[in-house]
């Protein structure tokens, strides 16, 4: 089994700071003393309740009319209009605890209001299998947010079940969770497709490593970009090829190589672009399934960062079953040494799922 090996220390850091300063810090009818003041309250008034207001009727220094120091007419210290402070812009502002940008809502561990997503505040968080928004156990849903009650044939991806281990079969196609070929792991929550449904999944163009469990973070340190490719994969959701755009020529750190490597079905890359009866489609695109090739988008295989396969030494590519093996294989996957080959999850040990043929670790367990 061949798995591409590349090192490279890649850092590129980006700091955005946005400063908004608003309101009058002087007076505008008050003279610095009680008898100078014009219609107001304190020393230094002109028409407003703190000293040194110049025309407003707030409640800090230097206000025009809003509630905190520097305001010009909004809520949050340096806003300018009433809306939340720069929620939402990735940086922690003042007053915020948490702020993932684009990544944040009821799904991910900073939500909407730049709050940090906790057990017991109703919003399934990313290390949550559920939350009902209390923290009593015995009512399905435990005190520390993990399932209650589960079947022992459910297959567990970290504290959440998916659609491919709920043994359910969802898609009603008579193929239940890890042996329905739509089924990538037990980390997918789309039995009807190659795409996962996973949070942040096709989010923006850019994707990480596509077989782990928290499409979209990053913290992979893989990144690849659909605009990037020209068989032009994500054209049907806003990410179209672009032939000028500028962050393309990208390898991969070691990080990635070592994190998403062993995850890799056999004839994949990193970013879910796979070699199906003899095309290379991307697992990512709208509705894209066994049945469905023909019309699944093509994309480029990733050479930085793949694992391709190797049928003429027995591997189970991606989308086959034992009996596409050659003949010579007398029906058995090889796997690399020290993995064990499997024709189910059964002939796996706890905490791995059977992936095309071999053995491989559930992650995140």
């Amino acid at each position: 089994m061949t798995r591409a090996r590349l090192s490279l220390v890649l850092s590129a850091t980006l700091s955005l700071s946005f400063t908004a300063c608003g309101g009058d810090s002087g007076a505008e009818g008050g003279s610095g003393t009680e008898t100078g003041d014009g219609d107001g309250d304190a020393p230094g008034d002109g028409d407003g309740d703190a000293p040194g207001d110049g025309d407003g009727d707030g409640d800090g220094p230097g206000d025009g009319d809003g509630d905190g120091p520097g305001d010009g007419d909004g809520d949050g210290p340096g806003d300018g209009d009433g809306d939340p402070a720069l929620c939402g812009n990735g940086v922690i502002d003042p007053g915020e605890e948490c702020d993932d940008g684009e990544d944040n809502g009821e799904v991910f561990a900073c939500l909407d209001d730049c709050t940090l997503n906790v057990c017991g505040d109703g919003f399934v968080g990313p290390d949550e299998g559920c939350d009902d928004g209390n923290t009593v156990d015995g009512d399905g849903c435990a005190a520390d947010c993990t399932l209650e009650g589960l079947a022992p044939t459910v297959v567990k991806c970290g504290n959440k079940v998916y659609q491919c281990g709920d043994t359910i079969d969802n898609d009603a196609d008579g193929f239940i969770d890890l042996a329905d070929p739509e089924c990538i792991s037990p980390c997918d929550d789309n039995e009807a497709s190659f795409k996962t449904d996973l949070p942040g999944q096709n989010k923006d163009c850019k994707g990480d490593c596509y077989f782990d469990a928290n499409s979209g973070s990053g913290d992979d340190k893989c990144e690849w970009n659909l605009k990037c490719d020209p068989l032009n994969p994500g054209a049907d959701i806003g990410c179209a090829y672009d032939p000028n755009f500028d962050k393309c020529n990208l390898v991969m750190p070691q990080q990635c190589i070592d994190f998403c490597g062993p995850l890799v079905p056999n004839g994949c890359d990193c970013f879910g672009c796979c070699e199906i009866e003899g095309q290379f489609v991307y697992l990512g695109g709208t509705d894209c399934s066994m049945d469905t090739l023909d019309t699944c988008a093509t994309c480029s295989f990733f050479e930085g960062c793949n694992n391709p396969c190797e049928s003429e030494n027995c591997e189970l590519c991606f989308g086959q079953t034992v009996d596409d093996l050659p003949e010579h294989c007398m029906g058995e996957p090889s796997c690399e040494e020290g993995v064990t080959s499997c024709a189910s999850i059964d002939d796996c040990n706890a905490g791995e799922f059977c992936q095309t043929g071999c053995c491989v670790a559930i992650v995140p367990q």
